[in-house]
This record gives C-alpha cells, sequence and structure tokens, in this order.
C-alpha cells in the first residue's frame, strides 16, 4: 500500500524545479588543494550522480517526518529506504541510475537490478525483506558522454581549476516508479538484470512500459528464465499467450 499523501517522484521533481542541483562536477580535491579529474569510467560517474542527488533525498525525508537508511555493503538494493522506522511496512526504495545517450541518438537504456534476487527470493541482495516496500522509485540521470581524451589523466594545483574539464555534459534527469521503466528484455551481456525500455527522455518522464501493472510486471520476471534455453517466452506478448493458456487449460487436479 502506497504512503498516504506522499508522492516521492512529485516531491523530487519539485526539488529540481528550484534549480538546487548542479552537476558541473569536474574532480576530486585533496587536503593539499591538488585537483585529480574524474575521467569517463561510468562506474565513478553513476557514483557523482548518486552524490548530488543524495542530499535532495535525505531533506525530502525529513520534510515528512522519514528516516532514511542506506546500505553498508556494495550490491544491496536500494540506495535509499525511506521510511518511520524499521517496523514500516510501507517503506520506500530509492534507486539512482545513471546512463549516456546511445552513440549518434538521443535514446537510452538502463539495468534495473536482478531478477533472480529479492522479487524471487524476499530477503536477498535487499536491505529489508522485498514486501516491505510498498514503492520502488528509480532517479536516472542521462547524460552526453565525453571521450578521455576530452577529459586529460592530469593532476591540477587548484588555482588551474578552469582548466579541469567536466567528463560529462547535456544532463538530464527523470524520475519514475520502477516498473513503469522496465521492459520486457533482460539487460546487456550474460547479467541477470531487468532491462529497462529503450527511449528518450519523454519515454521515462511518462513511464512508456509493455506492462499494465506492477503484478503483471512481477510475474513476467519472476518466471523470466536466466538462459535463453530455460525461456518459456521472450517478450510481454508470448507471456499473456502462456498466462491465456494457463488460465484457460487449468492442470488437472490430483
Amino acid at each position: 500500500m502506497a504512503r498516504s499523501g506522499f508522492d516521492f517522484g512529485a516531491e523530487f521533481r519539485k526539488k529540481l524545479a528550484e534549480g538546487t542541483h548542479e552537476y558541473g562536477v569536474k574532480g576530486i580535491i585533496t587536503a593539499g588543494k591538488r585537483i585529480y579529474p574524474l575521467g569517463t569510467d561510468t562506474k565513478v560517474l553513476s557514483t557523482i550522480f548518486e552524490a548530488i542527488a543524495r542530499p535532495t533525498i535525505y531533506e525530502i525525508a525529513a520534510e515528512h517526518g522519514l528516516t532514511v537508511k542506506e546500505p553498508s555493503v556494495q550490491n544491496v538494493y536500494p540506495d535509499f529506504t525511506l521510511m518511520e522506522d524499521e517496523a514500516d511496512p510501507a517503506k520506500i526504495a530509492v534507486d539512482v541510475k545513471s546512463t549516456y545517450y546511445v552513440k549518434d541518438t538521443d535514446r537510452v537504456v538502463f539495468t534495473l537490478g536482478g531478477y533472480t534476487s529479492f522479487i524471487r527470493d524476499q530477503c536477498k541482495s535487499i536491505l529489508y525483506p522485498y514486501d516491505q516496500y510498498a514503492e520502488e522509485w528509480v532517479i536516472g540521470y542521462i547524460y552526453k558522454q565525453k571521450a578521455p581524451e576530452e577529459v586529460p589523466a592530469h593532476i591540477y594545483d587548484f588555482e588551474d581549476f578552469h582548466r579541469v574539464a567536466v567528463p560529462f555534459d547535456e544532463v538530464k534527469v527523470f524520475v519514475q516508479q520502477k516498473w513503469k521503466i522496465s521492459g520486457d528484455v533482460a539487460g546487456s551481456g550474460n547479467t541477470t538484470n531487468i532491462g529497462s525500455i529503450r527511449g528518450r527522455l519523454d519515454d521515462f518522464e511518462a513511464g512508456r512500459t509493455p506492462f499494465n501493472d506492477k503484478a503483471e510486471f512481477l510475474a513476467y520476471w519472476r518466471g523470466y528464465g536466466k538462459t535463453k534455453a530455460t525461456r518459456a517466452y521472450k517478450n510481454i506478448a508470448e507471456f499473456r499467450i502462456k498466462k491465456k493458456e494457463a488460465e484457460t487449460n487449468p492442470p488437472p487436479e490430483g
């Protein structure tokens, strides 16, 4: 059950409209006032975007009498849990994702976490049991990636701050419920990750998922095979056909 009177997406969009987020992050400053450029590694940049979103998430929680819990180890979902307390049965999951535009297009795709972990096993790789989360939100940052040669691997003195290149530009942001941006194809590579829809920024803002609701999204990914050879269906159309067949021709009792 969603938390009454609280819409995390609307609250985050309101904060964005206030213009408090600044994306011109250039590097890491040491205590000796030397600057190490960030470079273009996507794992590093994802950490930067999470750091940008973090204070706003805490601010929203505080304004609504909620606390925030972050995992103490890596690879545990979600990035942030908003809740009244540990016993809260309507916790809110917030994950921060980032990706760059596919080359020469204005389309992007994200990976949205494993489909063989907590959506099948309530307590696997998740901070609290999955059924304690009433909502799951994704804050998505999309940017244009710069070439490595545009961000020289050089250590700068603080006085040369103006010479340090920002490793990305044209940052766009959306916030949407996870199931509403989920696609029906696994993420890239051989990983068992849920793939998002592949689309433009407005597709993510509008939540143009192929699923009718969160229940269908969960049923689809809970039954999705780990490999092509073990999949009973490969897209939402085939899933619906299989589901209808099962409802029309249930297995005999006994």
